[in-house]
């Protein structure tokens, strides 16, 4: 008996034991049942929170993507400017004029080139004395290359000047075999533009036999040493002066027999277009607004302008070797009356819609005007444009604009961002600076500006 009763014993222990255990544990009940006299350690539940809804990011308006418009320029200090006697090199905050003292006639039977500091930081002719680079024979044209700071001069001869700042560093010939025969003059070498989007300088150049009397050459600057290419022959006149645009890799040479001639460069060989304008105007330089694709010429004898969209050009190719034809929608406007000899220079200032035209040997009376700032549409035509006469010089003689190549170009200032023309005298002494902006916003009287002193700037040669 004693057996049993130790088992019943036993029994009633573990009973109690399981039934204290499953108090603690909360008997298979989530919540616990503990208390001051049987506490039991509770474990701090882990919440996870229920999936947070992230939600997408929102579409906020941006840049979208688009093709790059081919049309659209960054402009250079030179783009688009024509091969003019007057070369401008444009570096940080400083200006330069490398301007000849030769031209293909009577005008400047002196040799050199002039180095003429225009603007500085401050201000325009604050830059010193001008200083004189001998040369042995005529300089026709000067371009330079703002990215570089090198500077291309041509010779009436096939001689080619290559200058940094105003050390004359070497001299080349071109491929030039003949001349090429002007209103205002004869050359071998007529004229110089350098493309600095490609670092090449383009120089129109006579050849004789088949292919001339004009023709056009690359020089190669960024070459070791620099490297003349083939010429190409213009089967015709090139421009007086002709321009580069490099956004559309095209040259425009519109020449005095009426025809208005552009190449493309941008293929592996180069491609001629003739336009021969209906009533064959005479011509005399190219000028184009690179920012629009809006071009130009002068038209001697006339107070006309050409404007042309080359945005709308259609061009058709040649056959058998021939040049082929280009059109698009343009006319003449006949704005600037009174000219000498006509409109002849022309200039447009990179990057922006204000130009330049003058007239040449001799006068005072020039012109300003602006362009569309918009193409592809319709026929283009100027916004507004103005007549002014260059004041007296500071040595009180009148002016008397320079000969061919035209003493004109047109650059925008680093520091004031103003479109500014740069013109040159017969005498080749001084330089006028314009405000082409400032003109055409003064007061003016029957399309002529009525004082046009405040806005022009004389500096010595």
């Amino acid at each position: 008996m004693k057996i049993p009763v130790f088992r019943w014993f036993v029994f009633a222990i573990l009973v109690v034991a399981f039934a204290g255990l499953a108090a603690c544990s909360g008997g298979g009940n989530d919540d616990p049942d503990c208390d001051s006299d049987d506490p039991c350690v509770t474990r701090t539940p882990r919440i996870t929170p229920p999936p947070t809804h992230t939600p997408a990011p929102t579409s906020t308006p941006g840049p979208t993507s688009t093709p790059t418009p081919k049309a659209t320029a960054t402009a250079a200090p030179n783009a688009c400017l024509p091969s003019s006697s007057i070369g401008i090199l444009v570096q940080s905050t400083n200006v330069t004029a490398y301007a000849p003292k030769g031209s293909w006639g009577s005008c400047g039977p002196s040799n050199g080139i002039s180095v003429v500091p225009i603007e500085t930081s401050a201000g325009l002719g604050k830059g010193g004395p001008a200083t004189p680079i001998t040369t042995t024979e005529l300089v026709n044209s000067c371009s330079s290359n703002s990215d570089t700071g090198q500077t291309v001069c041509v010779a009436n001869s096939t001689h080619v000047f290559l200058v940094s700042g105003t050390t004359l560093n070497s001299t080349s010939a071109s491929g030039a075999t003949g001349s090429q025969t002007f209103s205002g003059g004869n050359c071998m070498n007529c004229g110089v533009v350098v493309d600095s989007s490609t670092n090449r300088a383009l120089i129109t150049i006579g050849l004789t036999g088949t292919g001339g009397p004009g023709g056009y050459q690359f020089l190669d600057l960024g070459a070791t040493p620099p490297t003349f290419e083939t010429p190409i022959p213009a089967g015709a006149f090139t421009s007086e002066d002709a321009s580069i645009d490099p956004v559309r890799k095209l040259v425009l040479s519109p020449n005095e027999q009426g025809n208005y001639q552009i190449i493309k460069t941008g293929g592996a060989t180069p491609e001629l277009f003739n336009n021969n304008v209906t009533g064959t105007p005479e011509f005399d330089s190219a000028g184009e607004d690179c920012t629009t694709g809006i071009a130009l010429a002068s038209d001697e004898f006339t107070g006309n302008l050409f404007i042309a969209d080359l945005t709308q050009a259609k061009f058709t190719a040649g056959t058998g070797g021939a040049a082929g034809t280009w059109t698009a929608p343009s006319q003449l406007q006949n704005l600037f009356p009174g000219l000498a000899a006509g409109t002849n220079g022309v200039a447009v200032a990179p990057g922006t819609h204000f130009g330049v035209v003058t007239g040449e040997f001799g006068g005072a009376l020039e012109g300003v005007y602006q362009l569309p700032s918009s193409s592809g549409t319709g026929t283009p035509k100027l916004v507004d444009s103005v007549l002014f006469t260059v004041p007296n010089d500071p040595s009180k003689a009148p002016w008397s604009m320079g000969c061919d190549p035209h003493t004109v170009t047109a650059y925008v200032s680093p520091n004031s961002h103003k479109a500014f023309a740069v013109l040159g005298n017969g005498s080749f002494t001084f330089l006028a600076v314009v405000d082409i902006e400032g003109m055409l916003k003064a007061p003016r009287t029957g399309g002529m500006v009525t004082d046009p002193t405040p806005f022009v700037t004389f500096i010595a040669q």
